[in-house]
């Protein structure tokens, strides 16, 4: 301020001092003293800022202070105080000073740069219409935060809201190269390279813009993310003269939508990628692949026998497994190789720039070492082997999903040569896979299309022979195909998620088709048994549909029986339990499918959980000549005898099977020796007939 004037106003005992030495700086002429503020200044030509007393031994209330400065509108006023009035200086500063000066604070010597200052926003706001200056009044008030800077980048206002987001202190004032390092940052956290980039600079030069996410970032405090709005400020002739910024804290909220987009990208449990994330990188492999010429490999791995280990050692021992071999497998990789899980206890690997395609199989026999080595969970030994398919680029597909879809098929034929070990894909297998994928299209429409159907297989009571109930068993009536059997098409609902959609259907026309039969027959005891898919039971919409079902056609819920696989009910996660529960507070039956092959704990059928369970068919289709199976079945029936558990046997196809079941008082029974399934239009001629008296064994099969 060389060269430039400035009046004092007030007391003339007022920190001497203070402006003796002010008196002494190069950059002022301190002209008049006015213990008695007298005004209008005689000179105000020569008057280019008004220090103005506001200490609290003023004898001007704060309403004649406010008055004051409203007459010294033609100069820029900076307020000055000790610190004992210093809320009289904040409050000049409301009423119109350009600055305040705290002198016990600041040196004398610092306070260059205010009056620069001072003079700097007195003379942009003269610039600016009486419209403007409410417009930025009202900016001031709001609780966004907002920076007014000249066109040179001096900052000249900053408000509350401002400051409290950035930390400043109510009496900091940006020094002139402010501009360049506030929100210098890029939401990314690299440095914006051009300058014209910034968002001080890209509103002094009259640039609007709104929704610039940045970082600012200051010393001993965390990074505060910000979205910023910004305008040029012009005056009333429309010469750009500066330019405003608002900007509000996001950084809570990036956070938020940072956590929420890496859930989507990767596992949870493994903290692999998941299947879309590895899509979108196998893609854009893909593509480098066929820019080099080079070969791709995709490896498609499955766990064998994984279920297993969490019917016998529980969830919790099964996701920590999941965990290790996902480490395992990230270790094993070579650099620029990368993996991902793609659901359950399946994994995915893409393998670059690895020359032969027949070089896959090195790295798939690696892997196969290195998984199957043995596991400490916890106090357990664990052991498992994979199975892998390999496909590759070009041969076996030209983009992510055929590439995956072929190896998939690849290490299914791996699985059912026994496991723990490697298959290519083959034409063969592109045969497959191309009907899969057919099938998979067309199970996107079959619902709509009303392509589901139902078939019901009669269930009888061993001791009367009298049919008591039905399974209800899905069958597709494909428009090419014909009618397919669930072995054909049931994995690809589970593996595609629509599994959910079609069993909410199978429980929607079951009990229909019950409530119907109960009502036209006068039958309210028979009942239905109803499949339900494991992966239906982590999902809450599963006892919604059942409680929407029974209410809807009345039904009394213990004629609903739902057959549950996967083995053993106490070690599932706990979002199954949650809906096992649920079912179990509807009042609906519960049942274990294929009992006898699979671990099941004590404590899953003395836990009030289980209502029944069903031998599998492969201990019934022997039991005449295996002695094991016999003992089996016969200690079966004798324990949920104990526990009050009602035992059905499967797959009944002769009479001798059936006289044994009788004689270890098993109480019910279906297969072909009974009846074949059946579509409702028969099922009712059936129940006709039980109504007559005609028992279906006397018949014979329908």
């Amino acid at each position: 301020m060389a060269g430039h004037s400035i009046l004092f106003l007030g007391r003339g005992d007022f920190a001497a001092e203070y402006l003796a030495e002010l008196e002494t700086l190069p950059c002022c002429t301190l002209l008049i003293r006015s213990p008695e503020m007298a005004f209008p200044i005689d000179a105000p030509s020569m008057v280019d800022l008004i220090l103005l007393d506001a200490g609290p031994a003023t004898a001007r209330t704060g309403e004649d202070l406010a008055s004051l400065i409203q007459t010294l509108k033609p100069f820029p006023v900076v307020a000055v105080t000790e610190k004992a009035g210093e809320q009289r200086g904040i409050a000049a500063m409301a009423a119109g000073a350009q600055a305040h000066v705290c002198i016990d604070d600041v040196t004398v010597g610092g306070q260059e740069g205010i009056f620069d200052h001072a003079v700097r926003r007195h003379r942009l706001q003269r610039q600016l219409s009486d419209s403007d200056m409410t417009v930025l009044s009202i900016l001031n008030s709001i609780n966004d935060g907002v920076i007014v800077v000249d066109r040179d980048g001096h900052i000249l206002d900053i408000n509350r809201a401002a400051r409290g987001i950035l930390g400043l202190g109510p009496r900091v004032q940006p020094d002139s190269g402010w501009e360049r390092t506030f929100c210098c940052i890029d939401a990314g956290g690299k440095s914006y390279r051009n300058a014209a980039d910034l968002p001080l600079v890209r509103a002094r030069k009259g640039e609007k813009f709104s929704g610039q996410v940045a970082i600012y970032r200051a010393p001993e405090q965390p990074d505060t993310v910000l979205s910023l709005n910004g305008q040029g400020l012009f005056d009333g002739g429309g010469e750009l003269i500066g330019g405003v910024v608002t900007f509000r804290d996001v950084t809570d909220v990036m956070r938020r939508t940072d956590e929420l987009e890496r859930r989507a990208q990767y596992d949870e449990l493994t903290r692999l990628p998941n299947r879309r994330l590895f899509a979108e990188h196998l893609s854009r492999a893909i593509g480098r692949s066929q820019r080099k010429g080079m070969p791709l490999g995709v490896l498609f791995i499955d766990i064998d026998r994984f279920k297993s280990v969490n019917d016998t050692l529980g969830h919790d021992t099964g996701d920590e497994l999941l965990r290790e071999i996902a480490a395992r497998l990230k270790n094993n990789l070579r650099v620029g190789d990368f993996c991902g899980r793609w659901g359950g206890d399946e994994f995915v690997v893409c393998l670059e720039d690895f020359g032969e395609i027949n070089n896959a199989a090195a790295a798939a026999q690696k892997l196969l070492l290195v998984l199957s080595e043995r596991y400490t969970i916890g106090h357990s030994e664990v052991y498992a082997t994979p199975s892998i398919g390999i496909a590759s680029y070009p041969d076996s597909g030209d983009n992510a999903e055929r590439l995956i879809k072929a190896a998939d098929i690849a290490m299914y034929e791996a699985k059912k040569r026994g496991g723990g070990r490697f298959q290519y894909y083959s034409r063969t297998m592109n045969a497959k896979l191309a009907q899969r994928e057919e099938l998979e299209l067309g199970l996107r429409h079959a619902l709509v299309r009303n392509e589901f159907v139902l078939h019901y297989q009669p269930r009888i009571d061993l001791g009367s022979g009298r049919l008591i109930g039905l399974e209800a068993l899905l069958r597709w009536q494909h428009p090419r195909f014909g009618l397919l059997q669930p072995a054909r098409f049931l994995p690809i609902l589970e593996a595609s998620g629509l599994i959910h959609s079609a069993g909410e259907w199978v429980i929607g026309a079951a009990c229909r088709q019950l409530a119907g039969w109960q009502r036209q027959f006068e039958l309210p005891d028979l009942s239905i048994a109803i499949n339900i898919s494991p992966q239906q039971l982590v999902h809450r919409r599963l006892a919604e549909a059942v409680a929407e079902s029974l209410n809807d056609n009345a039904l009394d819920p213990g004629c609903i029986e739902l057959e549950i696989g996967g083995g053993d009910i106490v070690r599932r996660r706990a979002a199954e339990m949650e809906t096992l529960k649920a079912l179990r507070k509807l009042g609906v039956r519960l049942s274990l499918d294929h009992f006898g092959t699979r671990d099941v704990s004590f404590e899953s059928l003395d836990n009030g959980f289980i209502d029944s369970f069903v031998l599998d068919p492969s201990l019934i289709a022997d039991v005449e000549d295996n002695g094991s199976h016999q003992r089996i079945v016969r200690a079966a029936i004798a324990m949920a005898r104990g526990l009050d558990i009602e035992v059905a046997a499967e797959g009944v196809e002769t009479l001798t099977q059936l006289e044994f079941l009788k004689s270890c008082n098993c109480d019910l029974a279906q297969g072909f020796l009974i009846s074949r399934p059946m579509q409702p239009e028969k099922v009712s001629a059936v129940l006709r007939s039980e109504i007559a008296g005609t028992r279906l064994l006397a018949r014979g099969m329908p």
